[in-house]
């Protein structure tokens, strides 16, 4: 071989060499098993969901690109996917049930996952904290849900609110006494609830209303919470009028004792700026939506009457409905025992008519209440052994 051939060949040689390095350097061959960071999923909400239902996923490492998301086995539609979120709506064919699972697959392959319950038709869980939850309200945004709860520990209730779609809960009353009862004005935006706390006016301790702003209640706080009642006994059930009609800002359940102590009857007492008045006996008021209605319950039916008096029009004759709550579109919902077994939510237009279940299960279903728009309900529940928060969406 002469010179000049050598050179060209090892020439050749080298750009052979320089072309493997650069490939091998700047495109390497993807890592076969953990290359990619594993995905996790931080949290799922609502916790619990029907058919129907959207659901949002919180994680890391979910991937750019869409995956897929199983649901008890069934492929749930996908709203939106990022490496952090992924929102999917719940499948149809599901069942009622707790802890189903749920299996998020990533663009590149990996799988992760977890849990969620089926919830009852056209509802979802709002709650999902091991405590005792009851007496659920809304916001005027209808963004948050009021309610009592054990979530402090021990035995005390107190008034927490969660946004409406589950999450942290975040507490508002802070007394050694229960609270029970929350309820929001939508116009003012005060906090209404019944609670045992001492105050310089409760002096034997019982059951009074209490009114303030939510976050008067916070310890250290500059405003202060002050008590709409004060009498012998106990005074529950606030309902704040969406329409003050006739100065009727507030009702409330005053139960009415003799000189001895000995219950007498429930009273539906109405507060206004002039001072207060019975209206009638009965309890668990709520007003109408302009405020010239209050729809009650009197021994175990329901019954309806103008805010500033007159004859009691008679709703129910079942002896087990109790809780109503008058919406925004006129109809009123409210639980029902089902034969004495199960406690449910209905609902039935302002004259009676149309009597219709929306909640009618094996669990029991208590205390429901509209959304400002009256798009939604909420209700507390037993299933499984725990009272948590749950929302039926109307169809």
């Amino acid at each position: 071989m002469n010179a000049r051939a050598i050179l060209t060949a090892v020439m050749m040689f080298a750009m052979i060499g320089m072309v493997g390095g650069c490939g091998d350097e700047e495109s390497p061959a993807a890592p076969s098993g953990g290359g990619v960071a594993a995905p996790s999923i931080a949290g799922i909400l609502p916790p619990g969901a029907a058919s129907g239902i959207d659901v949002k996923i919180s994680g890391t490492n979910l991937g750019a690109v869409p995956g897929a998301v199983e649901v008890g086995g069934k492929d749930a539609a996908i709203g939106s996917w990022s490496e952090t979120e992924v929102d999917f709506t719940m499948p149809a064919g599901l069942s009622e049930s707790i802890g189903v699972s749920v299996k998020v697959t990533t663009g590149g392959g990996k799988v992760v996952t977890s849990s969620i319950d089926v919830t009852p038709p056209h509802t979802y869980r709002v709650t999902a904290n091991g405590a005792m939850n009851h007496y659920p309200c809304w916001s005027a945004g209808g963004d948050w849900i009021y309610f009592s709860s054990t979530l402090s520990g021990g035995a005390n209730w107190d008034v927490y609110r969660i946004p409406d779609t589950g999450g942290t809960a975040e507490r508002i009353t802070y007394d050694d006494a229960p609270d029970f009862y929350p309820n929001l004005n939508f116009n003012s935006g005060e906090l209404a609830w019944s609670s045992q706390m001492r105050h310089i006016n409760n002096t034997d301790g019982d059951y009074e209303i209490f009114y303030g702003y939510p976050q008067c209640a916070a310890p250290g706080a500059a405003c202060t919470v002050a008590m709409l009642t004060n009498n012998d006994s106990r005074d529950l059930d606030p309902a704040w009028a969406r329409t003050v009609y006739g100065g009727y800002a507030i009702a409330y359940t005053h139960e009415e004792v003799d000189q001895d102590g000995y219950f007498v009857a429930w009273k539906v007492w109405l507060h206004s700026n002039t001072g207060i008045d019975e209206l009638t006996e009965g309890r668990q008021p709520a007003f109408s939506p302009n405020g010239q209605w209050v729809v009650y319950n009197h021994q175990d039916n329901l019954y309806k009457m103008p805010t500033g008096g007159g004859v009691a029009e008679q709703l129910t004759d079942t002896n087990h409905d109790w809780y109503p709550d008058w919406g925004p579109d006129d109809r009123i919902v409210f639980q029902r025992s089902n034969g004495g077994n199960f406690e449910d939510i209905f609902v039935m237009n302002a004259d009676g008519t149309g009597v219709t279940p929306l909640v009618s299960t094996r669990s029991n279903e208590y205390c429901p209440t509209w959304s400002p728009d009256g798009r939604k309900v909420v209700y507390y529940a037993l299933v499984g052994g725990s009272f948590d928060i749950y929302v039926y969406v109307m169809p």
